[in-house]
């Protein structure tokens, strides 16, 4: 039933890649785009070390992400989410991939 209403993305469709860099790290972000509306609904993140706890943490963050859009998420409301009642607001790698994403989705 959850299915029914996620947009499923064809096998093939166009990406972008962009790279977020933070005081001590570089991380490449991918966003997978609808073929048809060009709007961003998945992203993938790497750079972490490989087999290390964030490299899995942030590939299951990827995976949240991306069904959140795919359900319809906006961006703005996703970036609201990690910013609100934080100390840290927009200093995360997830915060820095939405900001990417909304930066992306207006130059496309």
């Amino acid at each position: 039933m959850v299915d029914e209403l996620r947009q499923k993305l064809p096998n093939r469709r166009p990406c972008v890649t962009r790279v977020l860099e933070t005081l001590t790290d570089r991380y490449y972000l991918s966003f997978g785009l609808h073929p048809h509306t060009g709007e961003i609904r998945e992203v993938f993140i790497r750079g972490a070390k490989i087999g290390s706890d964030m490299e899995a943490l942030l590939d299951d963050a990827s995976v949240l992400m991306s069904l959140a859009l795919q359900h319809g998420l906006p961006l703005p409301q996703l970036q609201h989410s990690l910013n609100v009642g934080r100390q840290e607001a927009g200093k995360s790698i997830l915060a820095g991939a939405v900001r990417l994403m909304e930066e992306e989705s207006q130059s496309l």
